[in-house]
């Protein structure tokens, strides 16, 4: 009896359709939780050449998952809370940043919506392509997939800089979180200023930054506490 239960275990696991359960890398069970502290900086209004700050604490929660053979999504919900903030701030960044977006994983290939789809028409070329696993130093793809301004909307197949997201470092790294192993700085290249993140094994991102190369703003994301639940 015993040998049979076993068998009939094996013959599940063997059966079930691949890419539809969520990625040993990222944690993406419902109710796993990242909480960051969010600095961001922007010109001073009265001196442009200055710069005031503001920080927020940032939740982020998965509130939802499901799986769509086969792909298994993951609704993430954001909240921006304002802890303190330089006279004259007036950016609101509840309102410019996305409250929640969406984590779509195929086999080894991890993506990103940021708008609501529908997931019984599932179109991943119209999604970010934000992880491709495994992560090894100097792997590198096209981050969108495909090129919004064309009206044709051509398929991305080569991204020499603008658009491309490489893996620049690897190692540990150290966060008020914890200390975290299997680590990778991933970098978006832009035309308007590059994102710096990390990115760590079994946690998810860990640190993210970004300044313009132009106007002098800007963001820094640190985690602080994260919280991670069974699938």
């Amino acid at each position: 009896m015993k040998n049979l239960i076993l068998f009939s275990l094996l013959l599940m696991v063997a059966c079930s359709p691949p890419g539809t359960a969520e990625p040993s890398e990222f944690p993406l069970a419902k109710g796993t939780t990242w909480v960051y502290t969010y600095q961001a900086y922007e010109p001073a209004p009265s001196d442009p050449t200055q710069t005031i700050e503001a920080t927020y604490q940032l939740t982020e929660r998965i509130i939802e998952t499901e799986t769509a053979s086969p792909y298994f999504v993951a609704h993430v919900k954001k909240d921006y809370q304002l802890i303190k903030a330089d006279p004259g701030w007036t950016d609101d960044i509840a309102s410019n940043q996305p409250g929640e977006s969406w984590y779509i994983v195929k086999d080894h290939k991890l993506f990103e919506s940021r708008a609501p789809f529908d997931v019984n028409n599932i179109d991943t070329d119209a999604f970010l392509l934000a992880y491709e696993f495994p992560l090894t130093l100097s792997k590198s793809w096209c981050w969108p997939q495909l090129d919004l301004k064309d009206p044709n909307h051509k398929e991305i197949t080569s991204c020499e800089f603008a658009g491309k997201r490489m893996v620049t470092n690897q190692g540990h790294y150290q966060t008020p979180a914890g200390t975290f192993d299997h680590c990778y700085e991933l970098t978006d290249y832009s035309n308007g200023g590059n994102v710096i993140h990390w990115f760590c094994q079994g946690v998810g991102i860990v640190f993210m930054k970004f300044d313009h190369a132009g106007t002098r703003f800007g963001f820094e994301q640190t985690l602080m506490s994260y919280r991670k639940e069974k699938p």
